[in-house]
C-alpha cells in the first residue's frame, strides 16, 4: 500500500487543530450556556407556581377566616347544643306510664296476672342545706330556654318520685318473688316492695293477691342488671303475662 502522504505544513494542521479545539469549547460552553438557561427557567416556573399556591392558600385562609365566627359565640352555641341534647335525651329517656305498664305486663311470670295499675307523683321530703342555691344568670337564663327546661325537669324528678302501685294475682310466693326478681332485673325502679300479699279461693283453686309498689328511676338512672330492653317494646325471654293469656 502506498502511504498516505500529507503535503500540508505542520503550521497549517497546527492551526486546524486548533481551529476544531475552539469550535468544540465553544460548542461545550454553548451546551452549558443552554442547560444554564433551561434551569433558570424551570427554576422560575417552579417560583411562580409556588408563589401562586402560596396566594391561592392565603386567600382560602383568608375566606375560611372570614367565614369563621367568634370564639366565644362558638362556644355558646356549643353549650346550647349540648343543653339541648341533654334536654331530649332526658325527655327520651322519660318513660310514660303506659309504657311503665307495658313494661311491667311483659315482665310477668306465667301463671301471673295483674287486675290493677296505678300511677301517682309523691313528693320528696330532702333536708334542707345551709349552703345557698345559685342563682342562674337572668341573662344566660333567657338566652337558653332549653337550660330553664332543663333545670326544671331536673328539679321536678328531685321534688317527686313517679310511684307505680299494682294489683294481681299468683299461685303461690314463689311466683311473686319471680315476678318482682324481673322487675329488679330491668333496672327501671329505685324501689319494689311488696305491700300485702293474701290468700284467696279462685274458682276452687287456692291463689294469692298481692299489691307491689315501685318508684322509678329518674330518666338517666336506668341501670339494667341483664340484657334487656327498657323500653316498652321489651323482647323478654319471660313466658307467662297478657301475651300468653
Amino acid at each position: 500500500m502506498i502511504p498516505e502522504i500529507d503535503f500540508l505544513p505542520a503550521s497549517y494542521r497546527e492551526v486546524r487543530r486548533r481551529h476544531r479545539n475552539r469550535i468544540w469549547r465553544r460548542t461545550i460552553v454553548l451546551i452549558f450556556l443552554v442547560l444554564v438557561t433551561l434551569g433558570t427557567v424551570r427554576q422560575r416556573e417552579i417560583q411562580h407556581n409556588l408563589l401562586t399556591q402560596k396566594k391561592d392558600l392565603e386567600e382560602r385562609a383568608r375566606l375560611m377566616n372570614a367565614q369563621l365566627e367568634d370564639p366565644d359565640q362558638l362556644n355558646q352555641k356549643i353549650k346550647i347544643t349540648e343543653i339541648r341534647a341533654n334536654l331530649l335525651a332526658a325527655l327520651h329517656l322519660d318513660e310514660s306510664p303506659a309504657q311503665l305498664l307495658s313494661i311491667i305486663s311483659n315482665t310477668l311470670p306465667e301463671f301471673v296476672s295483674l287486675d290493677e295499675f296505678h300511677f301517682s307523683f309523691e313528693k320528696v321530703f330532702v333536708k334542707k342545706k345551709s349552703i345557698p342555691n345559685k342563682v342562674p344568670d337572668k341573662n344566660v337564663t333567657e338566652m337558653i330556654p332549653a337550660l330553664v327546661d332543663l333545670q326544671n325537669l331536673k328539679e321536678q324528678h328531685a321534688r317527686e318520685n313517679l310511684v307505680i302501685n299494682v294489683q294481681g294475682m299468683s299461685p303461690d310466693h314463689l311466683s311473686i318473688s319471680h315476678y318482682m326478681s324481673n322487675l329488679d332485673q330491668l333496672g327501671l325502679f329505685r324501689e319494689i316492695d311488696l305491700v300485702q300479699s293474701n290468700e284467696m279461693a279462685f274458682e276452687g283453686q287456692p291463689m294469692r293477691v298481692f299489691r307491689l309498689r315501685m318508684v322509678v328511676n329518674a330518666p338517666g338512672m336506668y341501670v339494667p342488671q341483664v340484657n334487656h330492653r327498657s323500653t316498652a317494646g321489651l323482647d323478654l325471654s319471660i313466658t307467662g303475662g297478657f301475651k300468653n293469656e
